[in-house]
């Protein structure tokens, strides 16, 4: 047999050869990876990711502001809000705010009644145990009319004033309502809460007179209250004097805006 004939190309590494000696050349490195990572053989590959040259999927991409130019994205109801109704103040918040701000000016009116109170007339109808005939006998008039001045001053200044500068007495603040403009919910002018308290306190004043100059002023009186029940029935929910004034009681929340925050 003939031997066969030598390889006529060059040793690449010669001297890496006579090193190694006679040790088994290394298999050929693998090409690198041409799939997609995370597939199973005999799986379609995941579609590209969105902004890779396909369209994004639902959900990404630029707000809707950006897409329509000129136009931000719709306002959302807060969660529990399903109308304007469940924004106006509840009945019975504005009773207790009522009745709360009613004890707070009670510290100052009542003493100032008591003081035209004539207690030596009233001492003498128990001894005697007749009773007094006419009651404006057991009250010094002069005194009661101060009294009742400073009263209404007090009152007057109190609900003017809150009302004019945050919407919110002190009842007001505790049970979460607020008086706003209704024509725009926005604060309410010094104009408008002068006017709302003056006519509550007009009414207060003809019924008070009522009751001490009218035979049947006490009934006459309960007209008065005509002003407050109307928020009974009225759509709105307005007494009268919101109205004539031209206001309404919405509620508060920390989510909601407040119109007299001047910053």
């Amino acid at each position: 047999m003939s031997e066969p004939p030598p390889d006529p190309r060059p040793d690449p590494q010669p001297d890496a050869r006579a090193a190694d000696g006679d040790r088994e050349p290394t298999a050929e490195r693998p090409p690198p990876y041409q799939g997609t990572y995370g597939a199973q053989p005999g799986q379609a590959p995941p579609p590209p990711a969105p902004g890779h040259g396909a369209p994004p999927a639902p959900g990404y991409g630029p707000p809707a502001a950006a897409q329509h130019p000129g136009y931000g994205p719709p306002l959302q109801p807060h969660p529990g809000v399903t109308g304007p109704q469940d924004m106006l103040a509840g009945r019975w918040a504005r009773l207790g705010a009522a009745i709360l701000d009613s004890l707070i000016l009670a510290v100052v009116s009542v003493p100032a009644i008591l003081f035209s109170v004539r207690w030596d007339k009233m001492q003498e109808s128990i001894e005697s145990g007749e009773p007094i005939a006419d009651p404006l006998d057991l009250y010094n008039v002069p005194r009661l009319m101060v009294g009742y001045a400073i009263a209404f001053a007090v009152g007057f200044a109190y609900f003017t004033v809150l009302h004019a500068r945050s919407g919110q007495t002190i009842g007001k603040k505790a049970l979460g309502i607020r008086v706003v403009s209704a024509a725009d919910h926005s604060a309410v002018s010094w104009g408008q809460a002068i006017g709302r308290q003056a006519f509550v306190y007009a009414i207060t004043i003809v019924t008070t007179a009522l009751n001490f100059f009218v035979a049947a002023g006490a009934l006459l009186g309960l007209l008065g209250l005509l002003d407050t029940a109307w928020i009974l029935w009225d759509e709105r929910r307005q007494a009268l004097h919101d109205k004539v004034a031209g206001t309404l009681v919405v509620k508060t929340a920390p989510w909601m805006p407040n119109p007299y925050d001047k910053s």
